[in-house]
């Protein structure tokens, strides 16, 4: 082909990747997908596969955009276009018919989940582009696949009506979008940028309660929270009660805030190296404004992981790269000796119940199918029969999964959080520190609480996108 006849597709490779409107279009697009992630966890007013739509959309502009990227010939940018359309057009079919009841492929269910398997994962190779892969993020892959491959097989459990039985699908679109799609798709700037000040709107709707008291706006229910011991720090009792803003308990609440703290202490840091004193300022108060959101929902896992955080990312912007690795292996130890201390009652801070749920869960463990657990059902029910108190949820995402998914699934989702950030603490010179120390972060809180990143809650979703963040690096 002459070179007047490549023109064209090279115009339109070079005018894809310098215009801003359509990086304004992209980042606008992963703004609506993390707002309808919020209104789904504190309205329920956006469905799972509904954002499992907006999931697949992100994932669409990917492929396109990296086919306008490697195709110069415009009969292959076509075929390439039309390739990723027609993928699209496939999964977001499979996906509105399991909106309702079955999945559409016929009535032999095994060989419908196969199929969803199959295409799931092969939507989220093509539009990432696969070959771009490093040997680590294979195995990230690998892992991922693993999980998503025991959840759908546990859903066979089911009958087809229920939603049991297709869940897997919606959190396994969300979860791979986040992971493999949007980190390529859009920066980690934005990302960061997006997160502060999300969660400062939570913080400013939450404390006009202290005002006006609990109020609704819109379809938002903002609210305080006076069933639980109320926000403190050693000497220092200000008297207000707990806060949840518009989410459905503080713990969320503190799981929003404590990501933006994380994200505003980035910011604030590269904004001083940068010598930009406005947006330094801008940072300051934000991390003012969530700090305060995260001490007023008492949420004691958050404002552990944010301290670890913070702790890292800190370290490093006074002492270098060369403190990373000390650092995180530090703060897994700290972490350690703090929940040793809690246990044997040399540190004075209750555990509200965490060890007994916790040794509950690792006797189901032990007693139960070890290779794929008891399915993808309640684990309160599971581990009510180990335990004396009320039923709860293990309170840990890592044995959730073991619970639920047994050892093949446990290992591979525990492969996939603890191997990234051993990759990136490894990779030590090249990695993205703000992303390892969030990680980190993510990780010591879902020791904690009971979400895991094969869901679509807001804490799912920002734990995986974290970890494909630091997974995807360049």
């Amino acid at each position: 082909m002459s070179t007047v006849e490549r023109e064209p597709a090279t115009l339109l490779v070079h005018d894809w990747s310098a215009d801003n409107v359509v990086n304004g279009v992209v980042y606008g697009l992963f703004g609506i997908h993390l707002v309808l992630v919020f209104l789904a966890h504190t309205t329920g007013s956006v469905l799972a596969w509904q954002l499992a739509a907006s999931a697949i959309l992100l994932g669409a502009v990917l492929g396109c955009r990296l086919a306008a990227g490697t195709y110069e010939e415009i009969e292959q940018l076509q075929t390439a276009f039309l390739g990723v359309l027609g993928f699209t057009f496939v999964v977001l079919g499979v996906l509105y018919q399991s909106s309702s009841p079955g999945l559409g492929l016929g009535p032999n269910r095994p060989f419908a989940v196969t199929i969803v398997f199959v295409l799931t994962l092969s939507f989220l190779l093509v539009v990432t582009d696969a070959r771009r892969y490093t040997l680590i993020q294979w195995g990230a892959v690998a892992c991922f696949a693993v999980l998503t491959g025991v959840y759908l097989a546990n859903s066979l459990a089911f009958v087809p009506s229920s939603t049991q039985s297709r869940w897997p699908l919606w959190a396994a679109i969300v979860m791979g979008s986040n992971l493999l799609v949007i980190p390529r798709l859009v920066p980690e700037e934005v990302f960061l940028w997006f997160l502060p000040r999300l969660a400062a709107v939570t913080v400013l709707l939450g404390l006009f309660t202290y005002v006006i008291g609990d109020y609704a706006l819109w379809i938002f229910e903002v609210r305080q929270y006076s069933s639980g011991p109320t926000p403190q720090i050693p000497g220092f009792d200000p008297g207000v009660t707990t806060l949840q803003s518009a989410f459905p308990n503080p713990n969320s609440f503190g799981m929003v805030t404590f990501a933006g703290v994380v994200a505003a202490f980035v910011e604030f840091h590269r904004s001083v190296v940068a010598r930009r004193p406005l947006g330094a300022s801008v940072a300051a108060v934000l991390m003012g404004l969530c700090g305060l959101g995260l001490f007023l929902s008492n949420a004691r896992a958050a404002m552990l992981a944010a301290a670890v955080a913070v702790g890292i990312y800190g370290v490093y912007a006074v002492g270098g790269r060369l403190t990373v690795p000390v650092t995180v292996v530090a703060s897994v130890l700290g972490v350690a000796g703090l929940l040793a201390g809690m246990y044997v009652g040399v540190i004075d801070i209750s555990a509200t119940n965490r060890f007994e749920l916790w040794s509950a869960s690792l006797g189901a463990i032990r007693d139960g199918p070890l290779l794929f657990g008891y399915g993808n059902g309640s684990t309160a029910e599971v581990i009510d029969a180990y335990h004396t108190g009320d039923s709860f949820s293990p309170h840990n995402s890592y044995l959730r999964v073991f619970i639920q998914a047994g050892f093949v699934g446990g290992l591979a989702y525990a492969g996939l959080v603890v191997g990234t950030i051993v990759a990136g603490m490894v990779d030590y010179r090249e990695v993205d520190v703000a992303m390892l120390a969030f990680a980190v972060g993510w990780a010591t809180h879902q020791m904690f609480e009971s979400y895991t990143m094969f869901q679509w809650g807001i804490g799912s979703v920002l734990a995986a996108l974290v970890v494909g963040y630091l997974l995807l690096r360049e």
